[in-house]
């Protein structure tokens, strides 16, 4: 019995060693477990429980958690109260080791955890705790959460063009990608792109621009954002100036069209092969400058750049060099005074004009009649023009006055001053601008020049000082006054103390204006008072001293060309009558052929003036280079009642 009792104490003790084998061995195995890492923030099966709750009670429930707020080194997380639960384990996951690590524990709804780092991926899983039942719920995991981005620094602009700016700044190892934010000068921000590193290029500026950039790093999602940047201003380059150059007598000029954006502009010019700053020009309409004391028939070599002030940083964006542009100067004639196109009398005679226009050519005064000055040449200032378009015509004192255009859009406009007895050339007034100049008048103290909508005056004494010093030329830096119209001003004749303005239409009638001028010796100022329906292509109107209205109409240089039109009509409206400011024109009277072209026309004595620009039309049916004179009583005789 005793030996049997032996082999019982033994196979029990074996079993006991066994058991224990296996309960250390299980301990073993599920330490190994507990040790294995995890397979993604989600996973939350490797985590060692804290404290005695290691029961999962399914009638704990533990609701989503959200991160309320999200700084640069915290996240404050907030999660609805559980019934029942006493307290709240707050695990974190450590993204580098792949596993879950106690943090903290807390009775509250919420947490705040600081000590973060910036720009970095964090998770947290949380868990609630009955602590009488000693049971807890599932484990619930955070979303992924991005702490805040640090602030974007060393912020600068360079690299301009015309189009593009490249944005550079120190890049933030912890940032996800950067959103650039840009403004012009009011502030209104608007993304125009996103960077993955410290560097952004933006190519669609418009030329001569200030704009501002704002760049913010992202962590994670666009929707996380760092801290702005300060503003930094820039300006993209103005485009290069476009630069045309013309010799004249000693001196040389260079003109270009206003760059936008521009406030200026710098010329150069090449000195013993090195190009140096010549003179810098401020305001962005000062687009011309003309390069004087000179050596004629000596190269001189330019070159203009635009440039634009940033008042926001004070810095100058300067463009790109223009082509490089070549002037000779070279000495330029007076302005002439011959005939352009016929030498003599019996010439003339014997042109189209004359020999399609028989009754005009057997009335025409030709001693009275005078060639028109600057066809061949016009002395603009010291540059030299060939191609002026003559206009309109007054009779001033005891002068002609008789307007032009260049037909190129090189030189101003100019009016030729000739003695009224011997029509010689006495002066040429340069006016300030291109105008067209296709009317010209006198009130007794200034001189009226149409242009578009506007009439212009010069004030008689400013040209009375060039007549007196007997200058060659007089050029003028600025109008007297400019008055806007209601309507066009193509035209216009001073009668009966009114200046009377009438427009242009090739197919729509026209108007002709009356208004009186009060402070005619200083500051003009004119009001409408009558109107007069007219007829269409309406280039010149007179007024004879017996009441007629002579309308210059012409169009076109020849007959295969629509509106072709050549005449002078002649009216008898009463200028007395009026219903509610209209005056009737009534019909044509008589009508005159003249040669092509005829522009504006004016009165002096028993003599009617006619200036032609067929002069300067090559292509011109029936050319005419004189201002023709015409007795008053042959145009104006009536052939129609």
């Amino acid at each position: 019995m005793k030996k049997i009792r032996n082999y019982k104490t033994l196979a029990f003790g074996l079993a006991v060693l066994l058991f224990m084998l296996q309960i250390t061995s299980s301990a073993a195995i599920w330490q190994t477990e507990k040790a294995k890492a995890a397979t993604g923030p989600q996973d939350t099966s490797t985590i060692v429980v804290s404290g005695a709750a290691v029961t999962v009670d399914p009638n704990i429930v533990m609701s989503a958690v959200t991160a309320v707020e999200i700084t640069k080194y915290s996240i404050a997380y907030q999660w609805s109260a559980v019934p029942n639960a006493t307290s709240y384990y707050v695990y974190k996951y450590d993204t580098v080791q792949e596993k879950y690590d106690f943090y903290t524990v807390t009775t509250g709804t919420s947490i705040q955890v600081a000590g973060l780092a910036a720009g970095e991926e964090y998770y947290f899983a949380f868990y609630a705790v009955n602590d009488q039942t000693a049971c807890r719920s599932d484990f619930v995991v955070s979303s992924q959460v991005f702490t805040k981005p640090e602030k974007v620094e060393n912020f600068t602009i360079s690299d301009n063009t015309t189009t593009s700016v490249v944005l550079r700044w120190t890049d933030i190892p912890s940032a996800t990608g950067y959103i650039i934010y840009r403004a012009g000068t009011g502030g209104n921000f608007k993304k125009i792109g996103v960077a993955s590193t410290g560097e952004y290029k933006d190519t669609t500026l418009s030329a001569g621009k200030t704009y501002q950039y704002k760049i913010v790093a992202y962590a994670g999602t666009e929707a996380n954002v760092g801290e702005e940047s300060p503003a930094v201003f820039t300006c993209s380059l103005p485009a290069a100036p476009t630069v045309t150059i013309k010799g004249g007598n000693q001196r040389v000029r260079l003109t270009w069209p206003a760059v936008t954006g521009a406030n200026g502009y710098h010329v150069y010019i090449n000195q013993n092969d090195q190009y140096v700053l010549l003179t810098t020009l401020e305001g962005k309409s000062n687009k011309k400058f003309i390069h004087t004391n000179l050596e004629n028939n000596q190269i001189y070599k330019y070159y203009v750049t635009a440039y634009r002030n940033n008042v926001y940083n004070g810095m100058v964006y300067e463009s790109k060099a223009s082509i490089e542009k070549t002037g000779i100067p070279m000495e330029v004639s007076a302005t002439s005074t011959q005939p352009k196109l016929y030498k003599s009398k019996s010439l003339f005679k014997k042109s189209a004009a004359c020999k399609k226009n028989k009754d005009f050519s057997k009335k025409l005064d030709y001693a009275k009649s005078f060639a028109i000055p600057g066809m061949l040449n016009t002395n603009v200032a010291e540059f030299g023009c060939g191609t002026m378009v003559p206009q309109g015509i007054t009779l001033a004192k005891s002068y002609f006055f008789v307007t032009a255009y260049d037909g190129r859009g090189e030189e101003n406009s100019v009016v030729y001053v000739l003695t009224k007895d011997d029509k010689e050339l006495v002066t040429t007034i340069i006016l300030p601008n291109k105008s067209h100049a296709g009317g010209i008048a006198f009130d007794g103290k200034n001189l009226w020049i149409t242009q578009a909508k506007t009439l212009r005056s010069i004030p008689f004494k400013t040209i009375k000082k060039a007549l007196d010093e007997e200058a060659p030329y007089l050029e003028l830096s600025s109008y007297g006054v400019e008055i806007t119209l209601p309507q066009q001003a193509a035209t216009v004749t001073y009668y009966k103390k009114l200046l009377w303005v009438a427009s242009y239409d090739e197919l729509k009638p026209g108007y002709l204006v009356s208004y009186k001028i009060s402070k005619k010796g200083s500051k003009p100022e004119l009001t409408p008072l009558k109107t007069i329906s007219m007829p269409t292509r309406v280039q010149g109107i007179a007024f004879s001293s017996n009441g007629r209205l002579i309308v210059s109409r012409s169009c076109q240089t020849d007959p295969k060309k629509r509106g072709y039109m050549h005449q002078l009509d002649v009216y008898k409206p009463n200028l007395k009558k009026a219903s509610k400011g209209i005056i009737s024109l009534g019909k044509v009277r008589s009508t005159v052929a003249v040669p092509t072209m005829n522009e504006e026309i004016t009165i002096s004595g028993n003599r009617i003036y006619i200036v032609f620009e067929s002069v300067s039309f090559y292509s011109a049916e029936q050319r005419v280079d004189r201002v023709c004179a015409l007795p008053v009583s042959y145009v104006t005789k009536l052939t129609k009642k």
